[in-house]
Order: C-alpha cells, then sequence, then structure tokens
C-alpha cells in the first residue's frame, strides 16, 4: 500500500525474563546515550538481552514510520480515536502501523519494544495500565525512538508529550449535570441517592474520572453515594454489575458511568428492570457519563440519559502526531513542545481539515483551547470537552455523530 499504509497486527503476547531485568539494571542507559547516542546504547546491551537491539527509526530527522499500541475495547469510541489517527497519517503521508493491545499490558510491552527494535521513527501509545509500560517507554525513548501518549497517560516522565482532555475535570462535569438534573427531577427530596459506576482498577484516567465525580458529591449533603461499583470499561459488565446491585438494594435517583461502553450497559440494566423513562416523567432515574457515541447522543435527544460528558477523541492522535514531527524534525528536541504553563489555540495551531467519512474532518476545532501542563512530570496538552445534552446532542462536530 505505500509510505501511507495502515496496518493492523494481532501478535501472541510474551513474557519478559528476569535475566533481561537484571541485566538492564546493571546499565547506566542514560550515561551512555549522552556519550556516544542511541546506536551506542543499542551496541552496549547486545550481549546482554534481546530487548533491545538493532536501530530504530530512520535515523534521519524525518518522521516516515510510526507504530501505535492501543486498546480496543471501547466500541464506537476506540474506532474513532483509532481511525482519525490512520485518516491523518494518510493525510500527511505517514506509514502507520496499529497494533491492538488486547487489554494486556504485556502485549503493550511486548509491542512497543518491537517498535523501537524495528523502522519506526516514533510510537504512539494509548497506555493500558498506567505504569505496567513505563520501563519499556523509558527504553525506547532512551534509544531515541520517541514515545507520544494520547488518550490514556503513562507514569513514565521522559515522554515528550501527552495529548488528552481532564478526565479529573470531565468527572466533575458529569457530577455537576447530575446534581443539575437531580434538582430539577426530584427538588422535594432531602436525600438523593446515586451509584458511581466506574473503570479498571489500575489505569490512570479510570481512577480521575471516578475521583472528579465523587470529589463534587462529597461536599453536596443531600447526596448519598451508595456504592462504587467496578464496570471495568465494559458493556456487559456493567449492565450486570448494576442490575445485580439494583435488585438487592432497590433502585437509586442518579447513577454516573465512567465511559460510554459502561453508561450503555446501565441504559441496559434499567432497561431489564423496566425503569429507563426519560426525563420529567415519574420515576425517571438521573443518569449522566463520560463520552457521546453514535447510541449514546440519540439517547440524550430523547431524555434516558440527562448528560454525556465528550472528548474530541478524533483530535487526539493527529494533536499528537503534529507535535511528533516538529520534535522528530527537531532531532527530538524538547524545543518542538510548548512549553507547560501555555496556552495554544486555533489561531496558533490547526489540524489540516479534510475530507473523510464523508464530512470535512477536523473543520471544527473542538479541542480548543489547548492548556499545556504538566502530569507524571511530563508535558500534557489538556484539550477542552463538550457537555452533551438535548440541545446540542445532533450537531455534527461531535464524534458520535460522524462515526454514527
Amino acid at each position: 500500500m505505500g509510505s501511507t499504509a495502515v496496518r493492523s497486527i494481532l501478535r501472541e503476547p510474551y513474557t519478559i525474563g528476569s535475566y533481561e531485568s537484571e541485566c538492564m539494571a546493571d546499565i547506566d542507559r542514560r550515561s551512555l546515550l549522552k556519550a556516544a547516542g542511541a546506536s551506542a546504547f543499542a551496541t552496549s546491551l547486545a550481549g546482554c538481552t534481546g530487548s533491545l537491539t538493532g536501530g530504530g527509526g530512520g535515523g534521519s530527522n524525518t518522521l516516515e514510520s510510526v507504530g501505535m499500541t492501543a486498546y480496543v475495547r471501547g466500541g464506537a469510541w476506540i474506532t474513532a480515536y483509532i481511525e482519525a489517527a490512520e485518516f491523518y497519517a494518510q493525510d500527511q503521508g505517514i506509514d502507520l502501523e496499529v497494533r491492538p493491545n488486547q487489554q494486556s499490558a504485556q502485549k503493550q510491552v511486548q509491542d512497543i519494544r518491537e517498535f523501537a527494535n524495528g523502522d519506526k521513527d516514533a510510537i504512539l501509545a494509548g497506555v493500558w495500565s498506567t505504569g505496567a509500560a513505563e520501563g519499556a517507554i523509558d527504553q525506547a525513548m532512551e534509544r531515541g525512538t520517541p514515545v507520544f501518549a494520547t488518550n490514556a497517560d503513562t507514569s513514565s516522565e521522559n515522554i515528550p508529550l501527552y495529548v488528552g482532555f481532564s478526565n479529573t475535570e470531565g468527572g466533575q462535569k458529569s457530577a455537576e449535570e447530575m446534581l443539575k438534573a437531580l434538582e430539577a427531577q426530584y427538588p422535594e427530596k432531602d436525600t438523593w441517592n446515586v451509584l458511581n459506576v466506574r473503570g479498571i482498577q489500575g489505569n490512570q484516567s479510570a481512577n480521575q474520572r471516578s475521583q472528579g465525580f465523587m470529589n463534587v458529591m462529597r461536599n453536596e449533603g443531600k447526596v448519598n453515594v451508595r456504592q462504587t461499583l467496578n464496570g471495568e470499561y465494559a458493556r456487559d459488565i456493567a449492565q450486570s454489575t448494576t442490575q445485580e446491585w439494583l435488585n438487592a438494594n432497590g433502585m437509586v435517583d442518579g447513577i454516573y458511568s465512567g465511559n460510554l461502553s459502561m453508561g450503555l450497559g446501565v441504559v441496559q440494566a434499567l432497561r431489564n428492570l423496566n425503569a429507563l423513562v426519560p426525563k420529567g416523567q415519574e420515576g425517571h432515574v438521573v443518569l449522566t457519563q463520560m463520552d457521546g457515541s453514535p447510541e449514546v447522543n440519540p439517547l440524550v435527544g430523547e431524555g434516558m440519559i440527562d448528560a454525556a460528558v465528550d472528548q474530541p477523541n478524533y483530535f487526539y492522535n493527529p494533536i499528537a502526531m503534529h507535535y511528533m514531527r516538529q520534535y522528530v524534525e527537531a532531532g527530538n528536541s524538547m524545543d518542538a513542545i510548548p512549553e507547560v504553563g501555555s496556552t495554544v489555540g486555533s489561531d496558533q495551531f490547526s489540524i489540516p481539515a479534510n475530507q473523510h467519512k464523508d464530512v470535512e474532518m477536523w473543520s471544527e476545532p473542538i479541542w480548543e483551547p489547548g492548556e499545556i501542563r504538566e502530569q507524571n512530570a511530563h508535558p500534557w496538552f489538556r484539550t477542552n470537552s463538550i457537555v452533551i445534552n438535548q440541545d446540542n446532542h445532533d450537531q455534527p462536530f461531535l464524534w458520535g455523530n460522524v462515526w454514527g
């Protein structure tokens, strides 16, 4: 398919040997790089481990080939997130190889190391488990193959940039929307009982979304958070877990879900219990959640879901690859990355719009403003988020109305 080919490859995970870890611990990798560059670093490791061998990338300060590792559980949201990366890569003449990590931190570590050992100029990573891939990411960075994270961050402090919205703020906005809806639906109640359906343990994004929601609710005297349920970012698990809890403990006034898949699982649980009714009607359970989608947006329009806090997910990887190219062309220099504390607007930077999926994609800069913050000791391009309600649920700039 030429230089713009996009390939998805599924491979079996492997086990990282203890010999490799012990040997790596004995080498001052940073000193080797400073003294003799990435090639000398790789050569020094060759007799010690098979994890870092050969030369990564083209070595010519050009961005021609990128490896991407991302989890694929998340339905249409992840499809939009990955396809937007593919579309942008095609537009920019970048060869992009996408590898699903199969919800396995070990598989993601393997893929990062194989990308770094191969011909990739850089790596995109949507991190499955925040700390698990840190070592592999650090090794890739140290040998001169930069890693940029999107959507889900890494604990590595060495990456040039992470691109994503604020999960904590998203949880806070969801809580604020729930409070407004509870006041409108049940103004006479002294106490509002709610559930918090959160994502997987060990995932920083899931932790932040839950924490943001809980921070607001803990400061609201009328709210009683009856339980935090682990929906594991999965529709079926959220549906069964929520339905079992409601069967055992009775109905609640509101339920918050930490992503679209879990939110749809909660909707199905209420439907199974004959408890799904639109807002304003007797018995309505207030529902707020993270993420819109082709299924969520119409439910918001119908009043079944009160509000969803959406992300500009189809901008994440294009923004990362824009700065990735500048970083590589500058010789892997942080001068190419906006300074922490600065704000980026569409008057300073934009993703070139182009026709994909029968729309002029990236024509509306819903990501702005981009606040350059610090997270996990590395720069964070913090994008905006959008609250979906009955007034805007059908707008064409929402990803769920493009990937519908």
